[in-house]
């Protein structure tokens, strides 16, 4: 008897998000749900909520940037611990099981580089850092599953749009005050946050966030947060995140009409990429020109000769970088000093450019990890996984991403500490790894071949 493969329909899979099964889950998935959502707003507002910005400040502020605070570690320690208990405490099976192994490579690599930076426990620290922040969103993904994930992530987005737009009349903190020693940012609106483009990437990401809630949910009030996240980005004057949140919402829009056609999503993915390459060789090309435009330096202005420092270093150091976290702002000895060209660099805490933030401080394999960890395999998710019943989180996850690998052209927000977009980005990836796993797939079966088919053909 001869046998051969058929497909009979499609493998079992945890349920998609948004099924009754799903919904059905017990009281202690709602506690990790509270738990993350509490650990993202203190990501989001941070220890000091409208700190003042005075150049004192920020001169001690660069001296003390050593990853060093107590009262941080130990918060985000007991948060992990909390979500490890409420673990092994559930009653039901997880909802998601840790396979994205070359981001526990990356961690391990970038946990070898501190040994030759020129201080190790300063790197040590700042990669523990990351494998807490990291191990808190897959551990609350893996008892809550992507549909709660991305919800906490949104009402922590929306939460954070209501308390910046109700401080506005109630604080002259808010807005940059006349005090800044940069002119550029006086007036310019930044909420509870440190810096008016941290304030306009987060605000930018809540709108996007909206924008797409509300054109799957067709709820009106998130088309109002929408617009509200939308004007308040107008109000920081951060014009990075400004067209970026428009051109994000517009291509996650494509990506939601091409969801049936793996094809039209792979010509959107290329032309993506051909466009983060052309974007950073025009700005390049034309940066006297684009720095007039924009006038705005803290969004462009010194990049490049910020980037120089890194080139220098790379020049002298090609293989192995300065050990994680080990570039800049590490004491007196930090690499950076000895490639200085303007003063203003003194201050400088990364390499406003992510890529090659990572490039500096863990070496080409550091760089080819992340790009393998964070390019390559995402744009083989949204590629192969988007369905017309998943695709209210793998759109939204998308412009996301999309918007994180494009702002890392000109800012550093990869393993970027405890920063609100790094920890943003990684609930998006989160997010769309267990989505693209839950998605169901064909199964195949051996059947046997009677001796009358054998005979026919």
């Amino acid at each position: 008897m001869a046998s051969t493969w058929h497909r009979i329909g499609n493998v079992p899979s945890p349920a998609l998000p948004g099924s009754s099964v799903a919904e059905q889950d017990s009281r202690i998935v709602v506690v990790a749900q509270i738990f993350y959502f509490v650990f993202l707003m203190m990501v989001f507002i941070g220890q000091q909520p409208f700190a003042s910005r005075t150049q004192d400040e920020l001169v001690a502020m660069a001296a003390d940037n050593d990853g060093s605070d107590l009262f941080k570690q130990a918060l985000f320690i007991g948060f992990a611990l909390l979500l490890t208990a409420v673990q092994m405490l559930r009653q039901h099976p997880l909802k998601y099981r840790f396979t994205f192994w070359p981001l526990a490579i990356m961690l391990v690599w970038f946990l070898i580089t501190c040994s030759w930076g020129v201080d190790p426990f300063v790197s040590f620290k700042r990669v523990m850092q990351q494998f807490i922040v990291i191990y808190i969103t897959f551990c609350a993904l893996a008892l809550m599953g992507p549909e709660r994930l991305f919800t906490a992530l949104r009402w922590a987005l929306i939460t954070s749009l209501i308390i910046c737009w109700i401080s506005m009349p109630l604080t002259p903190a808010a807005v940059h005050p006349p005090t800044e020693s940069d002119k550029a940012l006086i007036g310019a609106w930044r909420g509870f946050f440190f810096h008016k483009n941290i304030a306009g990437a987060v605000m930018a990401l809540c709108f996007i966030v909206c924008g797409n809630a509300w054109i799957d949910r067709r709820k009106w009030y998130y088309a109002l947060f929408a617009l509200m996240a939308f004007l308040f980005v107008v109000g920081t004057k951060s014009k990075t995140s400004l067209a970026l949140c428009i051109g994000m919402l517009m291509i996650s829009n494509i990506y939601r009409a091409l969801s049936d056609s793996t094809q039209k999503r792979a010509i959107l993915l290329m032309m993506l990429g051909f466009g983060m390459v052309g974007f950073l060789a025009l700005y390049i090309a034309y940066q006297p020109t684009i720095e007039r435009l924009f006038a705005d330096p803290t969004s462009f202005t010194g990049r490049v000769s910020i980037w120089q420092v890194v080139f220098d270093y790379l020049a002298d150091h090609p293989y192995l970088g300065a050990g994680f976290g080990g570039f800049w702002q590490v004491g007196t000895n930090s690499p950076a000093h000895d490639y200085l060209n303007q003063q203003f660099q003194m201050l400088t805490a990364h390499s406003h450019d992510g890529y090659l933030e990572i490039l500096v401080t863990t070496g080409p394999l550091g760089l080819i990890m992340l790009l393998v960890s964070f390019l390559a395999l995402p744009a083989y998710w949204f590629l192969t996984g988007s369905t017309k019943q998943n695709q209210h989180l793998m759109v939204p996850a998308f412009a996301v991403w999309v918007f994180v690998m494009y702002q890392n052209l000109l800012e550093t927000s990869f393993f970027d500490k405890d920063r609100q977009v790094w920890v943003i980005f990684l609930a998006a990836i989160a997010t769309a790894h267990a989505t693209f796993k839950a998605k169901p797939r064909p199964q195949w079966q051996r059947r046997q071949i009677s001796s009358a088919e054998t005979a026919h053909g």
